[in-house]
């Protein structure tokens, strides 16, 4: 504890944005909290925002806390921050002992209990605003006198304009913040009175709207310009809600038009309510771009959703404001919900032709955007708040509530069945099948040719891509894995009825993954010199040989561990065309697959040599060859069974072998049992130092071929570390 006569010292900690995405630059609400500590509280404050430091290498938590903190703040932001931030937690204790640790943010405002309960690192949490509860903290460290009650707050910052962005505090990250950054981020104004009924802002109990004056909100974006030159940015207005109020929002437009700042273009998000022409010919002026948190475009379901404000002609607002914006080349998003508790097929079908109607409908293009995000339940929303009464009223289910303790966050906050008549799956299929064509769409017809065109360009690719086979499998993967784990998802296949127990029970993931497959292949021109091979890699339903837990990545080139200590693996799909290309497998041949683990090779393999080859797996570890076994038996011609790839008895004679692990040198055994013109293609080598090697047996003795350094796992009998 700090000495009344020292001046504290306290660090603000910024853990990571949300996903491992692209970052934004700025940390406005830490800067907010430092001007008011070092002002009133006569603290030093430092800021340390780590996806800025790695820029810088390997995060140094020693070097970072050598300056001795007294007061540690760490952002809890969002849930999907609560386990980093427990962790990050847990080494400020020990590597601080003495210091005060205090988590705040949109996630310790919901859920403050679990960042003073049994066993957390924190001894505070903050609740909605930080300024007033992290002066109080300093002021207590000041007179030595540590404070009993471990939740503080709420307590609002009444006036925004108390708040004071020092952009210089960042100055360290500047030379490298475009390099992490996708974009630089500002706050004008805090709350949003509004009650949607999936949104955490309630969770900061003070929704009262409270913006800087609107000729200081100006001065803040040029203040920020000044330090950062955004003539390389565009510059996200984080607001919860912009411009609520007409005199304000037109007073700071104008005030912007008149001082434009050098952002490639500002972003911000408001409600489609609020705006009149007026707001769209100012915004083009002030080279603003609105962002419309539209929700739905069914109009009971927007009821349900508690979308308050003036309903009755809230989507024909957004279809002007669309016309509007493509009048005016104001570039302009939407976000919609898809899955939202009491969500139906009906809802679902009546918002797509909504959409595809807003988007599609001008012969002459659009100048928006959509976002099609899935529902997630946060906590402190009303949803979560009411959650009995939900689930009553719609027949919602939770299937992983808190999902936040676990990994796997993104996917188990979205798995949701939304109503009795709607599932998790359900929802994915329908998604798939209405939203998507309009993502397309809109790739196709967007037409807005103004300032940062690249970075709205930019939007539109990142929601088509979230459309991509891979990340349908992912989800699906997920879904398997998780339905293995826990159960409880009673998801039906759509034409028998029956419950999907199994991936071998699932009738979108056999497409899916070859769809994804394909798209690997394509991208990586894996095989494209053979069209056989290619066939087979994109037709051999590789998610069916590795474990739940890779289903999800299952059409990524690469290993999959078979097995816990990782001794058996699939290879990656390169691994495979390097292999068969210099075995020059073909229609007929009889090949040997020598630690063949669930048997992938072998079906790839299969589909070479034809009903007239032959393909044998030997794998050692039991459990392995036996799930081996069971699914070669639908790739006739291929057996497998459990044996010593050493025991040369099983392949002696074989004109054709794959080695699946690295050997030290060729065992002379192997040698002895290939048959006169047989090839052998085998990883030779130790630890990183390995050379995929083909070796041809000729009457003159065995040649060998490098063909490319690999990495397999090593072989796992002894015979190979003795052998000559």
């Amino acid at each position: 504890m700090t000495a009344a006569r020292d001046r504290p010292r306290v660090l603000l900690l910024w853990p990571g944005g949300l996903f491992g995405g692209g970052a934004n630059f700025g940390v406005p609400q830490l800067l907010s909290i430092a001007g008011v500590l070092e002002r009133q509280g006569d603290a030093i404050v430092d800021i340390v925002d780590l996806d800025m430091e790695r820029a810088f290498g390997p995060i140094d938590l020693k070097a970072l806390l050598a300056p001795g903190y007294d007061l540690i703040g760490v952002s809890c932001y969002s849930s999907y921050d609560y386990l980093k931030v427990m962790a990050i937690g847990e080494e400020l204790r020990r590597r601080g002992p003495r210091a005060w640790l205090v988590a705040g943010g949109y996630h310790a405002s919901a859920r403050p209990g679990e960042l003073t309960g049994e066993g957390s690192p924190f001894d505070y949490v903050v609740i909605g605003d930080g300024e007033a509860p992290m002066l109080r903290l300093v002021q207590a460290l000041s007179a030595g006198n540590k404070p009993l009650q471990r939740q503080l707050g709420p307590e609002s910052l009444a006036d925004p304009s108390l708040a004071h962005y020092d952009w210089e505090r960042l100055d360290r990250y500047r030379p490298i913040a475009r390099s992490v950054a996708s974009q630089a981020e500002i706050y004008l104004s805090r709350g949003c009175p509004f009650d949607c009924a999936f949104c955490m802002e309630r969770a900061k109990r003070d929704v009262s709207w409270r913006p800087l004056e609107a000729e200081r909100a100006v001065e803040e974006i040029h203040r920020l310009d000044d330090f950062l030159d955004l003539s390389r940015w565009t510059l996200f207005v984080a607001d919860a809600l912009f411009g609520m109020k007409t005199t304000w929002r037109r007073a700071f437009l104008e005030g912007l038009a008149r001082r434009p700042s050098r952002a490639r273009k500002i972003w911000l998000l408001i409600r489609v309510d609020l705006i009149e022409r007026e707001d769209l010919e100012l915004m083009a002026r002030a080279n603003v771009s609105p962002g419309f948190g539209l929700e739905s475009g069914d109009p009971a379901h927007l009821k349900r959703i508690r979308k308050a404000g003036r309903l009755d002609d809230y989507l024909d607002r957004m279809m002007a404001v669309a016309r509007w914006a493509r009048e005016l080349d104001v570039p302009f998003g939407a976000n919609v919900i898809v899955g939202h508790p009491g969500e139906t097929e009906a809802s679902l079908r009546t918002s797509a032709r909504y959409l595809r109607e807003l988007f599609l409908g001008d012969r002459r293009g659009t100048t928006g955007f959509l976002s099609v995000d899935p529902f997630r339940l946060y906590p402190g929303s009303p949803i979560d708040e009411e959650l009995d009464q939900w689930r009553a009223d719609t027949g919602m289910r939770v299937h992983r509530y808190p999902w936040w303790h676990d990994g796997d966050q993104a996917f188990l906050s979205e798995w949701v069945d939304p109503s009795a008549e709607l599932d998790f799956r359900t929802t994915l299929r329908l998604r798939r099948e209405l939203f998507d064509p309009i993502l397309h769409g809109i790739g196709e017809r967007f037409v807005y040719q103004g300032p940062a065109r690249d970075y709205y360009r930019r939007a539109i690719d990142e929601q088509i891509a979230l459309t991509s086979p891979r990340q349908y499998l992912h989800t699906l993967g997920m879904w398997h894995l998780w339905q293995g784990l826990v159960g409880g998802d009673d998801a039906q296949h759509p034409i028998t009825g029956r419950p999907i127990t199994s991936p071998e029970d699932d009738p979108d993931l056999p497409a899916i993954a070859q769809q994804a497959r394909a798209a690997t292949l394509d991208r990586l021109g894996l095989a494209s010199g053979h069209p056989a091979l290619a066939a087979a890699l994109r037709e051999v339903p590789r998610e069916r040989f590795v474990s739940r837990e890779d289903i999800a990545d299952s059409a990524r080139d690469q290993a999959f561990a078979l097995s816990a200590d990782g001794g058996s693996t699939i290879s990656a799909f390169h691994a495979y065309v390097a292999a068969f290309e210099a075995l020059e497998l073909g229609p007929g041949d009889a090949l040997v697959d020598l630690g063949g683990g669930t048997g992938y090779g072998a079906a790839l393999a299969s589909r070479l040599v034809g009903p007239e080859g032959d393909v044998l797996s030997l794998e050692l570890e039991p459990e392995v060859a036996a799930r081996a076994a069971e699914i070669l038996a639908d790739f006739p011609p291929c057996r497998a069974i459990c044996a010593d790839a050493h025991d040369t008895t099983h392949w002696s004679g074989a004109s054709k072998i794959y080695v699946a692990f690295a050997l030290p040198t060729l065992p002379e055994r192997f040698h002895e049992a290939m048959a006169e013109g047989a090839r052998l293609v085998a990883p030779i080598g130790e630890g990183a130092r390995q050379t995929l090697t083909l070796f041809h047996k000729t009457a003159e003795g065995l040649a060998s071929r490098a063909l490319g350094e690999v990495r397999y796992v090593p072989d796992r009998h002894p015979a190979a570390l003795s052998s000559p």
